[in-house]
């Protein structure tokens, strides 16, 4: 018997999802993905047993470890977000015989279930986006859908003609096919111990009979109580001129490190985007003083949490330590003087001002300019921002968030290096499953699936 319970992850980008799953135990022998950055990325943090390859064109008997079927605990993954609006059902059912050339991005997460199928693992764990909810399929046909892989199960539910049919129950019955119980999960990031909210849809399924895990009763952390908001972040007794020095310093990290127990009471008000960031370096577009990008730390961590993310080496001094991805990029005259006049958390929306200072045309961003709340979890880190940063503005300097700060609001410590381009970095961190989201889902899976083997993982 393995020490650990066995992973792989398909779909796996810059590794989000491996490395929560590691924190939580796991042994993620195996992953792919089709983005040459991102394999890159995850290589340079897990190892080499990441491939590079179009899921469609792959075979699990073939192209992944050797790993038999019936073997394997967990397949996990997230398939990239579907669009159903121009589907048939009668397209929604099929995991084999399928052009590649006529596939579309929608249906990648039946080649994530033909992988299910083959492996017959005792879970799986699919992310996606939770405006999946909101999807419908229109049936348009009588056809019974085709069934799927010889011996997985029943056909899918006939429907009828003219219904609108959610998209997350097609999906359920077909998991359910394959021989699984399954259901679905919305949580945001920042009940798990992620300063930055981030609503995710999680599918979970279980080979054998037993509960599924509830999500929503492993928070470890909720919306601060009024009182809480209006504490300001204690500064570290060191950098203080008004203590004795026999007082204690930091407090140790086990306060804030989330503790994953199902149905816990004692929970934490949700971590800030200055807890996350503010002892990181100045850093400045004009890339004199302060400098373009910082390579070295210039304060001490000042908060439980910066602590825990640098992830500094117990004989290292956090002076030693090197500082990665933590640079600034270019800003028009315009841009930076619009960033000086926002307050904390404030946004300009299309409309509310000329339309020569709008960053996006109205007809395809009905979104703002926003400087993040020190005191409050960011925003949403969207792909997007490689494309600009105005909706991601520091809250005390006028730039947009470095690609280490985006990376710190997802929970990657500071040792995960994205060595690729500040434009790449900040696509593939956009992209990414926050690590300590995906370590209480792990958690959450190991102790309510496969506790009969693993209970003292």
């Amino acid at each position: 018997m393995n020490s650990k319970p066995s992973a792989i992850d398909l779909f796996c980008g810059a590794g989000g999802l491996s490395e929560g799953l590691r924190w939580a135990g796991y042994d993620v022998q195996w992953a792919l993905d089709h983005d040459e950055s991102a394999v890159e990325t995850y290589r340079e943090n897990h190892g080499d047993h990441v491939i590079q390859a179009d899921i469609r064109e792959t075979d699990p008997a073939v192209d992944s470890p050797n790993i038999e079927p019936g073997e394997l605990d967990l397949v996990a993954g997230g398939p990239p977000c579907p669009s159903f609006s121009n589907i048939g059902q009668s397209k929604l059912g099929s995991l084999e015989d399928r052009s590649v050339d006529e596939d579309e991005r929608n249906l990648l997460y039946l080649d994530f279930l033909r992988y299910v199928d083959h492996f017959q693992p005792r879970a799986f764990v699919m992310e996606n986006v939770p405006g999946m909810l909101a999807d419908t399929v229109l049936v348009e046909s009588d056809t019974v859908q085709e069934s799927l892989p010889s011996g997985s199960g029943a056909e899918i539910e006939r429907y009828p003609v003219g219904k609108e049919v959610p998209v997350t129950d097609i999906i359920l019955e077909e998991m359910e096919s394959l021989g699984y119980s399954a259901d679905w999960f919305k949580i945001d990031s920042a009940d798990f111990g992620v300063p930055q909210h981030r609503e995710r849809l999680f599918f979970i399924g279980r080979q054998t009979d037993g509960n599924l895990p509830k999500l929503e009763q492993w928070r470890t952390h909720r919306p601060p109580t009024t009182r809480e908001k209006t504490q300001r972040v204690q500064v570290r007794p060191e950098l203080r001129d008004d203590v004795e020095e026999t007082q204690t310093t930091l407090e140790d990290n086990s306060s804030v490190l989330p503790q994953f127990k199902r149905a816990w009471e004692h929970k934490r008000p949700h971590l800030t985007v200055a807890d996350a960031i503010m002892d990181l370096p100045p850093i400045s577009p004009k890339g004199e003083m302060p400098p373009t990008r910082a390579t070295e730390y210039t304060l001490p961590p000042i908060t439980p949490y910066q602590e825990w993310i640098r992830d500094i080496p117990a004989d290292e001094e956090w002076e030693d330590q090197d500082l990665q991805n933590h640079d600034a990029r270019w800003h028009n005259h315009l841009d930076l003087s619009i960033y000086k006049l926002l307050g904390h958390g404030v946004g300009w929306n299309i409309g509310q001002v000329s339309t020569s200072l709008q960053p996006y045309r109205d007809d395809v961003f009905q979104d703002k300019y926003k400087k993040q709340n020190p005191a409050e979890p960011a925003s949403t880190i969207l792909a997007h921002i490689q494309k600009d940063g105005h909706m991601f503005i520091h809250p005390t300097e006028a730039r947009s968030l470095s690609p280490r700060e985006a990376a710190r609001l997802q929970s990657f410590k500071d040792t995960y290096w994205f060595p690729e381009s500040r434009t790449n970095a900040y696509r593939l961190i956009g992209n990414a499953v926050p690590p300590r989201l995906a370590e209480a889902v792990g958690v959450a899976i190991q102790q309510i699936i496969l506790s009969d083997q693993y209970a003292d993982v």
